[in-house]
């Protein structure tokens, strides 16, 4: 089964740049990763208007798939939000996929924390809270009853262990 877990945080909180991050550390330690970014308002451009695939697309095409030596593409138009087990066989043979978003599911997340836009975390399996540099005491004692780890953003590899240790290496006996 496909280990996964949540980036959340509020827009422009630094999620991407964190994935990024994430998926360069996780990747030199021989884990393969997979990302699946939610976009629930449609606000994301994946194709430039005016290719062949964005003209496929509006033209009213149910799927269009763009694949080349380096990489397959995928667009298929839905009804609503596809439930996660349906989009995780798409990913392939994978170690993990972290998922950019999802706030309101109940999967295991990394929450980017923000000053000035707090998160509601009630019932939800936080596997580590992430904060800016110097931050990290403030957190403690914000978060003291959730009892999980934080970490300042800038600590990818630091995060990456946490997230070995608790998530990863049980996929990997």
């Amino acid at each position: 089964m496909q280990k996964y877990f949540s980036v959340i945080g509020y827009g422009n909180s630094g999620k991407t740049t964190l994935i990024k991050g994430l998926v360069k550390a996780l990747r030199t330690r021989g884990y393969k990763i997979a990302v699946v970014k939610h976009d629930p308002k449609d606000h994301s451009a994946v194709d430039k208007k005016g290719s062949d695939t964005d003209l496929l697309w509006e033209a009213g095409s149910e799927a269009v798939i763009l694949s080349s030596p380096s990489r397959l593409v995928l667009f298929r138009r839905t009804q609503n939000d596809l439930p996660l087990e349906e989009i995780l066989p798409y990913c392939g043979e994978v170690d993990c996929v972290i998922l950019e978003g999802y706030k309101g599911r109940p999967y295991p997340k990394v929450v980017l924390l923000s000053e000035n836009e707090p998160l509601d975390l009630a019932d939800t399996e936080v596997l580590a809270l992430v904060c800016k540099k110097g931050d990290e005491q403030k957190v403690y004692r914000e978060f003291q009853e959730m009892d999980r780890p934080v970490i300042c953003r800038d600590d990818i590899d630091g995060l990456a262990d946490l997230l070995e240790r608790s998530l990863l290496r049980k996929s990997r006996k």
